[in-house]
């Protein structure tokens, strides 16, 4: 989490929007998921090669005898690993959430990456897939869900309820008050969490 570092101003006759905060993945979250993808891939790397040639050859009718692998094959089958770890550093700069002036937006912004604060109507954690998430309502009863911050069994994030504290906080303050505050009703295939 960072905090608004510059003001807005005229710089080169533009209007530079203050960053209120911006959210990344933790850096535990980013090597539980860049781990996560990696062993994946060497799961899948694995069985491919224990499977491809034994397959083959008892389809086929050859006689199958248990040999250790070369070290290249071994080298293969783990370099996901190191690969994953690598990759989801590297994820973890370009994921997040930034909250402006203007509203909330989603990194890397899509296109329904984006809410005005005039336009939200409640902010809320949502349990979906396993994560604790920050979802954003909208008047138009669109949701956007943030990347980050989130909460989650394999990447935990101690700071959470501060960091969706602080999401709520700077929509109260810009919030406009001509938009009903209602709470949307949750649709068909959302998962909410009952309190449990």
């Amino acid at each position: 989490m960072r905090a608004a570092t510059r003001p807005g101003g005229d710089q080169d006759g533009k209007h530079q929007l203050a960053v209120l905060a911006s959210f990344r993945p933790t850096w535990r979250q980013a090597i539980v998921s860049g781990l996560w993808a990696g062993v994946v891939g060497t799961i899948v790397l694995a069985a491919s090669a224990l499977t491809g040639p034994t397959l083959l050859a008892v389809l086929v009718g050859g006689t199958w005898q248990l040999r250790a692998p070369p070290q290249s094959i071994v080298v293969a089958v783990l370099a996901p690993v190191p690969l994953g770890l690598i990759y989801g550093l590297a994820v973890r700069r370009r994921i997040g959430a930034r909250l402006d002036e203007l509203g909330v937006r989603s990194v890397p912004l899509g296109l329904d990456g984006f809410a005005p604060w005039r336009l939200v109507v409640d902010i809320r954690a949502e349990r979906r897939h396993g994560r604790t998430l920050v979802a954003v309502y909208l008047h138009s009863g669109a949701t956007l869900r943030l990347r980050a911050p989130y909460d989650g069994v394999l990447g935990r994030d101690p700071r959470f309820e501060r960091k969706l504290f602080l999401i709520c906080h700077v929509w109260e303050t810009h919030r406009d008050w001509r938009v009903p505050a209602c709470t949307p009703e949750p649709r068909a295939g959302d998962a909410t969490d009952d309190g449990d």
